[in-house]
């Protein structure tokens, strides 16, 4: 673990990094917080303070300090960003999806802000909007297995389960040890009645997380 006493007179935001860096999450929030107090002009520690709190699950203070920089530095697109993902967090959805919103227009060509657009729209039952956003986030982005999931996973509340099925197996093309995107796909063949697959899929998660091998059983046998 690092300490305050290896960065003897190196500067506090410095010394903050290098815990930071180190995992020490716990040393570095304090140095941040230091720095910041000492120097209002330096938004990298601010960042930083929100980076620790969200590491440590600490929500409100997390999204406070991203709410603090985005007052301070308004086109900060990926402050925006992390403020509403914080937000998500919190419950407060609606704040989300304006903070997102805006990280959105800062960020255009961003295919992971529009899927956290599309989860806070999603989140507020909006599901079409959820679902043109993570369109142009595959259109943004092809390759990001992450969005073709949060795509199956709106198709999944709009019970378009062909749709879903065509998803999630295309996150997998790209990406076939996505855990979660097996489970959804697991979910989906047994909610259509496909048990063969869906046991594929549980197979596929006894190697890759038990857990989740685990709900898709229970899943499973609640579909028969």
């Amino acid at each position: 673990m690092a300490s305050k006493k290896a960065y003897t007179g190196q500067e506090t935001a410095h010394e903050g990094k290098c815990a930071f860096l180190a995992g020490d999450y716990e040393t570095a929030l304090p140095l941040f917080e230091q720095d910041w107090q000492q120097h209002q002009d330096h938004l990298d520690s601010l960042l930083h303070i929100g980076y620790c709190h969200s590491i440590m699950g600490h929500w409100r203070q997390a999204a406070a300090a991203y709410k603090r920089l985005t007052e301070l530095a308004p086109d900060h697109g990926h402050a925006h960003d992390l403020l509403g993902t914080t937000l998500c967090k919190t419950g407060q959805i609606e704040e989300a999806a304006q903070a997102l919103s805006h990280a959105a227009l800062l960020r255009p060509t961003d295919a992971l802000v529009r899927c956290n657009l599309a989860v806070s729209w999603r989140q507020l039952g909006r599901l079409r909007k959820s679902l043109s956003t993570l369109r142009e986030a595959v259109k943004l982005q092809p390759d990001f297995a992450f969005a073709h999931f949060e795509l199956g996973r709106t198709l999944v509340e709009m019970d378009d389960w062909p749709a879903a099925e065509a998803a999630f197996k295309e996150a997998l093309n790209i990406e076939p040890k996505f855990a979660r995107a097996h489970l959804n796909l697991g979910i989906v063949y047994a909610v259509r009645g496909n048990w063969r697959a869906a046991r594929q899929e549980y197979e596929w998660l006894q190697h890759l997380d038990r857990r989740l091998a685990d709900q898709l059983q229970d899943a499973i046998e609640g579909h028969r």
